[in-house]
């Protein structure tokens, strides 16, 4: 595959059609050795380079390519040149496409030569010029240029056999003015490499790791067209349960199904498990506006709670809030509540399934629902692979036998990650072995994973402290910024930390950097998560959660044998193929 320079597409670029062609180039297998330079990828505004050339190619035994890139609509009219975008908006232009690249590669060929030395072979390199317009099929009805310049909607996303052709074609037409080729016109892998260190200046920009996050986040923030469609499954289907794995958007879609449910007049219940969850999903709900907020929103032991005390009946939360007790008890509590002041749901709603689906719970969901749960209207989302930390008994089949025993519902699996980048993806594979061929990883770009080794606690205060810097130098707002440890803050490296103001995790928190616990923090995300505390890799869920509240960067601090624990499992991944 190409090396892209800069390896990332700037978020400054507006050309759909540009970055098609980017990741065209970047995916092609034929294009091995390649070095691509796009013009308009750096992070800044800057003035076009070299006149207004899209993207250089420098390929071995092929020459040097210069390409102009047109999206949109395209039509010539009175001698001159109108391009029109998806939304209508006319752009009218003199000069054409060919003429711009023309112009273009002379400038480029012109500072090679101002940049090389008299023995230097770069500047008779075999150049030739590309037209490419991805989105309409384009026909050459004039001297400007020739059909084989033209890459179209013919070519489909074949860029590496478009340059093939330029490459032919180009050398074709030299050998008829000038005879046989010589061989140093062609550009071997060293004078390739040259080529483009030549230019490499001008072009590799560091994208700011803000940017770089800025950027990916973008690219993850929509729906997904498989999202939709289980959008369309909840509108048609009066039950369903939704399985997907970290990062596949389930809770966005159940918070899309409340505001639907809401619509229609239908008064909605919205469970969770995790508390902080809980808490996010009640501030988010309390910024729309009223017609569009839930009857309930938070966690099913808060309601449970909550129905206790309507119902008068006491609940020592102090003495008596552990596993067991939510588990057990806490649900007879609440079927006897309800026996004295009646709760009833048109709609309910559950998110973190995986952590609430138990015989007593589903007692209490069948009190509340209006036509209780086996012809009543719910949605329940979970993640039956990785994420059941809680309720460590469900699996997938377990959670169909209870259901199933109670009535008919429609299932749909999320299949695509659209929360973590690539290199997040990668590295969840690696670390906890979650590899399924039913499941797509983004392919997001994003900042690589780091791994920060140390010996002791003090070492991993000064790397910690050390890292929190460079993001804040790096305009990365605190806020964007989530500790996340297996250990409880008092016994983490976080108690350590007087250089930096560290909070507890609440919704809405401004200007400070935050601190959770992995498990706490299931079912939120954040920009850039930094796990620490890590002395070894063997509890795979814990990893698996904490590695995918990441949006956009991840960084870990491990101690040295924890790495070599890293290193084996990644090597046993690799080797299993």
């Amino acid at each position: 595959m190409a090396r892209m320079i800069p390896s990332l597409i700037s978020p400054e670029v507006k050309s759909n059609a540009e970055r098609k062609i980017f990741e065209w180039f970047k995916n092609d297998p034929d294009t091995d050795g390649w070095i691509v330079l796009h013009s308009l990828g750096i992070a800044n505004h800057r003035t076009l380079l070299y006149g207004e050339l899209d993207f250089i190619v420098i390929a071995p035994k092929y020459g040097v390519f210069a390409l102009e890139v047109k999206g949109g609509r395209v039509k010539r009219k009175d001698g001159n040149w109108y391009f029109i975008d998806k939304y209508g908006n006319e752009t009218k232009k003199r000069r054409g496409p060919f003429e711009q690249a023309n112009e273009g590669v002379f400038s480029l060929f012109d500072i090679v030569k101002s940049k090389c030395e008299r023995s230097s072979n770069l500047p008779n390199l075999l150049f030739t010029t590309g037209i490419m317009f991805p989105d309409i099929i384009f026909k050459v009805d004039d001297v400007d240029g020739e059909q084989w310049q033209i890459f179209d909607q013919n070519d489909g996303q074949n860029v590496s056999a478009f340059i093939k052709r330029l490459a032919k074609n180009s050398k074709r037409k030299w050998e008829e003015k000038y005879g046989k080729l010589p061989p140093e016109k062609l550009p071997d892998n060293r004078t390739v490499r040259e080529f483009a260190n030549l230019l490499r200046g001008d072009f590799d920009k560091a994208v700011a790791l803000s940017t770089q996050i800025n950027f990916a986040e973008e690219a993850l923030i929509s729906f997904t067209n498989e999202q939709m469609r289980c959008l369309d499954q909840l509108e048609d289907n009066s039950r369903c349960l939704i399985q997907g794995p970290a990062g596949t958007g389930k809770t966005l879609l159940a918070i899309e199904e409340v505001k639907r449910s809401i619509v229609k007049g239908e008064k909605v219940a919205f469970f969770c498990y995790n508390s902080l969850l809980g808490n996010w999903l009640k501030k988010y709900f309390e910024k729309m506006p009223a017609e569009l907020q839930p009857s309930y929103v938070g966690t099913f032991h808060s309601f449970m709670y909550q129905i206790a005390n309507k119902a008068d009946i006491p609940v020592n939360l102090m003495a008596d809030s552990n596993k067991y007790f939510f588990k057990e008890e806490m649900p007879l509590i609440a079927l006897e509540a309800l026996e004295k002041t009646s709760i009833i749901f048109d709609r309910i709603i559950i998110d973190e399934v995986q952590d609430l689906l138990n015989q007593d719970y589903l007692a209490v969901w069948d009190e509340i629902l209006k036509n209780g749960i086996s012809r009543g209207k719910w949605s329940m989302f979970g993640d039956f692979t990785r994420q059941a930390i809680f309720e460590e008994s469900n699996d997938g089949n377990r959670m169909n036998d209870l259901l199933e025993g109670m009535t008919s519902f429609v299932k749909y699996k999320l299949k695509i990650n659209c929360r973590n980048t690539k290199p997040i993806g990668e590295e969840i594979k690696f670390v906890t072995g979650f590899e399924s061929s039913e499941y797509l990883w983004t392919k997001v770009e994003g900042p690589p994973v780091n791994y920060y080794t140390f010996k002791e606690e003090n070492d991993e205060k000064i790397i910690l402290e050390g890292i929190i810097e460079e993001l804040l130098k790096g305009n990365i707002s605190s806020e964007k910024i989530t500790i996340l440890s297996p250990r409880k803050k008092d016994a983490s490296v976080v108690s350590l930390i007087s250089k930096y103001k560290i909070v507890d995790y609440k919704p809405d928190i401004q200007n400070n950097i935050t601190f959770s616990t992995i498990q706490a923090f299931k079912g939120l995300e954040n920009s850039v998560i930094i796990i620490v505390d890590i002395d070894s890799y063997v509890y795979e869920k814990l990893m698996y959660v904490g590695l995918s509240r990441a949006r956009g960067a991840l960084l870990i601090l491990e101690t040295k044998s924890a790495g070599n624990e890293r290193r084996k499992l990644m090597m046993k991944v690799i080797s299993n193929g």
